[in-house]
């Protein structure tokens, strides 16, 4: 369901400047997947730093509530925490192949892939002007991808595309999780989402626990994925997982909930095509700043964030229901 925008106010006010934090939070995160990427720090092992602070840290704000045992017992809990985890680990894994700037234009994918699976999985028709709009934003990334500064831009495609499957399938079991829908409040929101991100880390936790004691002692040989101890200790992993976990995580979590709830979806899906031009600027200053290597810009980047913003905005128009 479409949440309806609220009358212009103090609120309105508020939720474009949340909004516009958000997409810095979104490119933050971009360029320090980057940062990482540079570093070597291996993306299993930033996510166990990242993930168990940042549901710790949601629900430090929100609390446990009364009912959590059942959020915790129902089965698209692990689904939804699962989809959080996943979700980040493939996008790590993209920004090793491309550049942040060129990260966020590839997972713009997950507009027409929900799109897709709507039609499929729920029966959405899309409006006519929906699936222009879809239609001009992969003509877009396909437009863009051959012309990427990568070794493997074609990779790079494909993880995109996992990343906007993994992100519709998340929302998909949020919109049908209970406590999830029943959740109005920003507060209530982040101790779901703080629930399920827990509930998946120690799921997680536990998994990669058995798996690494197994390859220590021989039983198979470990995979690429698969960190070492080593790499659980590196320092620049855990210095970066505990500031997405702590920081921009839970930041991005509440800012996201409430310019929904003080813009109404369809403006705060608007702002989102903006983040792929908010990340390259971010991007521009880390690399300025030496936290970045240099990264040379094409500038026919531009053509394609234009493209993606018009597709974008046909999406939101095809998408409105008349009053």
């Amino acid at each position: 369901m479409t949440a309806p925008a609220p009358r212009a106010g103090a609120a309105g006010v508020s939720g474009w400047v949340e909004a516009v934090l958000f997409a810095l939070m979104l490119a933050v995160l971009n360029v320090s997947y980057g940062v990482g990427q540079q570093t070597g720090v291996h993306p299993v092992a930033m996510l166990v730093w990242a993930m168990p602070v940042a549901a710790l840290s949601l629900l430090a704000v929100s609390g446990l509530g009364p009912d959590w045992r059942r959020i915790l017992a129902h089965p698209l809990s692990l689904v939804v925490g699962g989809g959080i985890i996943a979700m980040e680990a493939v996008y790590y894994v993209l920004l090793g192949h491309v550049t942040p700037a060129d990260g966020s234009v590839l997972v713009r994918l997950g507009v027409p892939v929900a799109m897709l699976l709507g039609f499929l999985v729920a029966g959405r028709r899309p409006s006519l002007l929906g699936l222009v709009g879809n239609a001009v934003i992969v003509a877009t990334i396909l437009w863009y991808v051959p012309r990427m500064e990568s070794a493997a831009p074609w990779l790079g495609l494909a993880l995109g595309a996992i990343c906007g499957f993994i992100m519709t399938g998340r929302a998909f079991a949020a919109e049908s999780h209970p406590w999830n829908r029943a959740a109005v409040s920003v507060p209530e929101k982040m101790r779901v989402t703080g629930l399920v991100l827990l509930l998946a880390c120690l799921i997680g936790g536990a998994l990669l626990a058995t798996a690494m004691t197994a390859a220590a002692e021989g039983l198979f040989a470990p995979p690429r994925w698969l960190p070492t101890v080593d790499d659980l200790m590196h320092r620049p992993a855990i210095l970066l997982g505990l500031f997405i976990g702590a920081l921009v995580l839970t930041a991005m979590q509440y800012l996201g909930f409430s310019v929904v709830v003080k813009l109404g979806t369809e403006r705060f899906v608007a702002t989102t095509a903006l983040i792929p031009v908010v990340t390259l600027a971010v991007q521009e200053i880390a690399v300025r700043a030496g936290l970045l290597r240099a990264i040379p810009v094409d500038w026919r980047v531009v053509p394609a964030l234009a493209g993606i913003i018009v597709g974008v905005a046909l999406v939101i128009a095809g998408g409105r229901r008349p009053t």
